[in-house]
């Protein structure tokens, strides 16, 4: 496993994320699929090694804990 591959393409995600959420909030249904779909497709490029499967879990566990709290702060309108 060639791990500063795994690190830049998980950096490369983070940045594209980043540039998604430019047109798409958080909130948004767009946004959930493409990353759903995008850490998918990370996770199959390095045929689903537990260690990059708990790599995307921990990165969506972070997006979602972010949607909570834009939603709650949204609720508290």
């Amino acid at each position: 496993m060639d791990w500063d591959n795994v690190f830049s393409d998980i950096k490369k995600w983070m940045q594209a994320s980043n540039i998604y959420m430019q047109k798409h909030s958080l909130e948004s249904q767009e946004y959930w699929h493409w990353l759903v779909g995008s850490l998918g497709h990370l996770e199959q490029k390095y045929n689903s090694h537990p260690l990059v499967v708990n790599f995307c879990v921990a990165i969506m566990n972070f997006q979602e804990d972010n949607w909570r709290k834009v939603k709650d702060k949204n609720n508290e309108v």
